[in-house]
């Protein structure tokens, strides 16, 4: 999540990974943590949240890919711009730009930051999906960051989702200075995922 005013750069983007590989956890004592396309390599530091959710996978991940309805229970990013062909999570595709209109990162200042999906995975186990920083090339050069989302089954009808975002190259020790803020609103956001799921489940 990125203070931006740039246009995004179309990628390519590899839409294959393993979730076996990625953590089910966050890292203790804060230690960053990889993400599908960009591992470890030049990471700088991770903000992580980790929350239980009493509903399936399935029904967590169906909510968090519905961007448009962001708005109805995310009191971190309150508003997605989106495609214009894109009204439900079952539009969500590989490569899909979006814009991510968010509060609370810095005091009394809105923020606007250029993402890209890239990865959707709600078959494999555990199911996650992932998207990253876009802001150009020259950006790019500097810092890269990916958001990442697992759900993992605990077998009782209750799902652990942990989602992270990792930030990479220099660029991202300015991003640094936020990671407190970054930290109490990822935490935020799971926290709003978990009441909305549990809602529609009701």
């Amino acid at each position: 999540m990125r203070l931006s005013t740039s246009q995004p750069l179309i990628l390519l983007i590899a839409a294959s990974s393993n979730g076996s590989t990625l953590p089910f956890n966050c890292a203790p004592d804060n230690d960053t943590m990889t993400t599908p396309s960009f591992g470890t390599t030049d990471a700088v530091f991770t903000a992580c949240s980790q929350i239980t959710i009493n509903s399936s996978p399935s029904a967590v991940y169906e909510a968090l890919l519905d961007f448009p309805r962001y708005p109805d229970w995310n009191t971190f990013v309150y508003s997605v711009e989106l495609p214009s062909n894109v009204s439900s999570a079952k539009d969500v595709y590989i490569g899909m730009p979006m814009t991510f209109h968010s509060s609370g990162l810095l005091p009394g200042i809105n923020s606007t930051s250029d993402e890209r999906i890239t990865f959707l995975e709600p078959d494999v186990v555990p199911p996650f999906a992932a998207w990253r920083y876009d802001e150009g090339a020259l950006v790019g050069l500097l810092m890269n960051a990916e958001h990442v989302t697992v759900l993992e089954d605990l077998g009782d009808g209750t799902t652990n989702c942990v989602s992270w975002e990792t930030y990479y190259g220099a660029g991202a020790l300015l991003t640094l200075t936020l990671k407190a803020n970054l930290q109490t609103e990822f935490q935020n956001e799971v926290s709003d995922l978990k009441g909305r799921v549990e809602a529609l489940a009701t």
